[in-house]
């Protein structure tokens, strides 16, 4: 048995094939050590630090089909979903198993927290014969349409980010007795950014905020169609891609109205409270922390099957809606101003209802709740 004198740590497991997974773990960990400084907190991708090259090939690959095939990723997502056989199949990523078991040996955790489902079925293949002398906590990050990956492995405590979410893996066959609607962890910063923004009016032109995804092909043309949009204050931001964004600024140059083309934002939650509206794919992290910003999203991509939930979970609240094509996007922007801005109050007002501010806060003391659960290792 485990002293209580003594605690242990917890260890935070993620990968970067989406980036709601990272910035799940990453906020989570935030709030962990806001709330209990003395307990070692650890992020991990095991995947990446177990396979490196092949890993970054991996995930270019990703990006390559969500951004050229999209139909064809969804497919296989669907795949996915209803293949049983899929869990099992996790024996074949012996690096990942090896050093996932030296970790675990190595730190000793209290709570293994996974933000990322392929590690649920990692530890199921290293503990088939033996009791587990940690507890597990899986962080789901998408909404509503949940793949069964997510819950085919086992899982001591599921949090997930709204009640929707909840019902739906409940009518999957998930216990409610394990199911928590804790919010997605977003940075805490937004429980004091909320509410600072003025709105728009006659002399304050509206702050549209584009954030381009890696790769995604029809960039330059929603550029072109937003900077053809009158009385508002647009800005780009392009991340890590300096391809990209030498070529918005190439673009931006020679439109009629001021465009600032910006990479990465290192201050992206404080940009997105102070924007009135943002355009964006509908990823996880980024409809979240959106919505815990009040902050109106033009979703103008769309992941076929594990990003239509956030989709629907946005458009069902009234808090933006779906534009995939440039000429949509700037209509749908236009139509959010137009009649004193009717339509962005409304969004603003069900994003304010709708988003979770303290999902990370409410994330950890569910964690460290079950921290203080001792764990009886003797063998099943």
């Amino acid at each position: 048995m485990s002293s209580s004198f003594i605690k242990k740590p917890v260890l935070i497991l993620t990968s970067a094939f989406g980036e709601g997974h990272n910035a799940a773990a990453r906020n989570l960990a935030i709030a962990l050590r806001e709330q209990d400084p003395e307990r070692l907190v650890e992020v991990r991708d095991l995947f990446a630090e177990a396979y490196g090259s092949l890993y970054k090939v991996a995930q270019q690959g990703y990006f390559f089909f969500i951004n050229h095939f999209p139909e064809l990723w969804g497919a296989f997502y669907r795949y996915l979903d209803k293949d049983k056989a899929a869990p099992g199949r996790v024996a074949v990523y012996q690096r990942a198993s090896r050093l996932l078991k030296k970790t675990v040996t190595d730190r000793a955790p209290a709570v293994i927290v996974s933000t990322y489902p392929g590690y649920n079925h990692l530890l199921d293949h290293l503990h088939a014969n033996t009791k587990r002398p940690f507890r597990t906590v899986t962080v789901v990050t998408d909404s509503i349409s949940i793949n069964s990956l997510w819950y085919s492995g086992h899982s001591d405590l599921f949090l997930v980010p709204n009640e929707v979410t909840a019902q739906v893996m409940e009518e999957a066959g998930v216990s409610r007795d394990i199911l928590r609607v804790s919010g997605f962890p977003v940075p805490p910063l937004f429980e004091t950014l909320r509410g600072q923004r003025i709105a728009p009016g006659p002399s304050r032109l509206p702050k549209v905020l584009f954030l381009v995804n890696p790769g995604q092909k029809n960039a330059e043309e929603i550029l072109r169609q937003l900077g053809s949009i009158d009385e508002i204050e647009l800005s780009a931001a392009c991340g890590r891609d300096e391809p990209l964004r030498t070529s918005l600024q190439k673009i931006a140059n020679q439109l009629e109205h001021p465009v600032k083309i910006e990479g990465w934002l290192e201050d992206l939650p404080e940009r997105v409270a102070s924007s009135h509206l943002v355009i964006a794919k509908a990823g996880g992290a980024t409809v979240q922390e959106c919505l815990a910003a009040a902050t109106p999203l033009i979703m103008s991509q769309v992941i076929p099957g594990q990003e239509e939930g956030n989709a629907e979970l946005l458009s069902k609240a009234d808090c933006g809606c779906t534009a995939t094509s440039p000429q949509a996007v700037a209509a749908a922007v236009r139509h959010a101003f137009s009649h004193g801005a009717r339509v962005w109050k409304t969004w603003e007002a069900n994003a304010w209802k709708t988003g979770t501010p303290d999902g990370a806060g409410n994330s950890a003391r569910e964690v460290l709740r079950e921290a203080t659960i001792e764990v009886d290792s003797t063998e099943g």
